[in-house]
């Protein structure tokens, strides 16, 4: 019979303890593993969606807050622009390759609606796996066309019940419709579903997309008056709206002051190459009145300041329960020698050397850690479905779990050693034993 089936025989004739021990080593591994799990796969994520765009316009304000509201939807708009800092970009094609302006503001039953062009739906990006991503492709229906007009994300879609042909009325910001806040809606204004957008795992799934036009009119102003400002898909005449008459007369305003119908929230930017994004960041900085950030580079520092410390703390604690799983592992091992000290006697008096004694105990103590590993690898990555579903349905965020990274398997490769040090002092316990007087114990 080999070591290794002795000290398994062994295990499982303490079953209870052994259990307790697993699980104990289980806890810690499964929260060491969803943290890793869940900040390396959140950051994966955010960091795909934000090689979407290679800047976000806005007003001056947060950097963080205006990519989060304008490509993530997830944070309220810091003001509004005027629509010349719109124009002026579409019409720099030295750099910009491509401009989607973005009203936020209105809401329908907690989803954004986002006011932007037609063309945004046609957009498309390559990911960092070289795919081509397309998250605005069409699953029924047709893009807008006019005001008051609506193409649903997938994940909007089917929390609210939206089918095509359904309409729909918004309210400001994003307060739950009641009787008491009627004067936040927008009843006059009500949207129709055109067209409903595939599932992309992204968080544009979560948006109701509209013509600019229709964020205006809901706020008061008529469609015949959009035109006067340059509003229309077709950019090229720009400069015979008089948008940019506006410019000297929009300077030194507060967004409070801007006409809703002459501004937007953000306008997204695509460059020629990502290489010039530092560059026209910083021009545009540094020589407008607005604010340029580039959104993956907000979002790495988003998880380096702000997610890192947390994710520090949570590894801290799963290494604290790692040590006391170890001296859980220690106890239960010293506590078996000390139960079983006439059977290693017996099996030094038939032949089995001090270093095997030796070896079964640590073997005992790999089962068992190991055993602790695997358990808690699973149990991990069970919690990271769970919150990956929950992630998905509120941000549109799709978490992959049952993943092993390599910074999972330095972090179990330490809980291994850790595991098999706790081995070592009941392993040297039953090395020094005294055959003859186990022997002799009848205890």
């Amino acid at each position: 019979m080999s070591l290794w089936h002795i000290a398994w025989s062994y295990l499982w004739n303490r079953k209870l303890t052994t259990c307790l021990t697993i699980i104990s080593v289980a806890l810690a591994v499964g929260l060491i593993s969803s943290v890793l799990s869940l900040r390396q796969q959140l950051e994966q994520r955010f960091a795909e969606e934000g090689q979407a765009f290679d800047l976000v316009v806005g007003p001056k304000g947060s950097p963080l807050q205006l990519v989060l509201g304008s490509v993530y939807f997830m944070d309220s708009a810091i003001g509004r622009t005027p629509l010349h800092v719109y124009e002026d970009l579409k019409k720099d094609s030295d750099f910009v390759k491509a401009a989607f302006p973005i009203g936020l503001g209105d809401t329908y039953n907690g989803y954004r609606i986002v006011g932007t062009t037609p063309e945004l739906l046609d957009h498309e990006w390559v990911g960092f796996s070289g795919e081509v991503r397309k998250p605005f492709t069409l699953a029924d229906g047709r893009k807008f066309e006019s005001p008051q007009e609506a193409v649903v994300g997938s994940v909007a879609a089917r929390k609210l019940g939206l089918q095509i042909g359904d309409e729909f009325e918004s309210v400001h910001g994003s307060f739950a419709i009641s009787e008491d806040l009627r004067e936040f809606d927008h009843a006059e204004h009500p949207y129709k579903v055109v067209g409903i957008l595939e599932p992309s795992g992204s968080p544009f799934d979560r948006a109701i997309y509209c013509s600019i036009e229709s964020i205006w009119e809901a706020h008061g102003h008529g469609h015949d008056e959009h035109d006067d400002h340059g509003a229309h898909d077709d950019h090229d005449d720009h400069d015979d709206h008089g948008a940019h008459d506006d410019h000297a007369e929009d300077e030194g305003h507060t967004d409070e002051e801007l006409d809703w119908s002459n501004s937007i929230s953000a306008v997204l930017v695509q460059l020629h190459s990502a290489t010039q994004r530092f560059e026209y960041e910083g021009y545009i900085n540094e020589q407008t009145d607005a604010m340029a950030a580039v959104p993956i580079q907000i979002i790495s520092d988003f998880f380096r300041d702000f997610l890192d410390p947390i994710k520090g703390l949570m590894m801290a604690v799963g290494y604290l329960v790692v040590v006391i799983s170890a001296i859980s592992i220690l106890i239960g091992l010293y506590l078996s020698i000390m139960q079983r000290k006439r059977d290693l006697a017996i099996m030094r008096a038939l032949g089995a050397s001090s270093y095997e004694i030796f070896g079964a105990v640590i073997i005992e103590a790999f089962w068992v850690t190991t055993l602790g590993i695997a358990v808690g690898w699973l149990f991990g990555n069970v919690v990271t479905y769970l919150l990956g579903l929950k992630l998905a349905q509120e941000y549109g965020l799709v978490v992959a779990p049952f993943g092993l990274s390599s910074e999972e398997i330095r972090a179990f490769a330490t809980v291994a050693l850790v595991g098999l040090v706790a081995g070592i002092l009941p392993a040297w316990q039953a090395y020094n034993s005294d055959v003859a007087h186990d022997l002799a114990d009848r205890q």
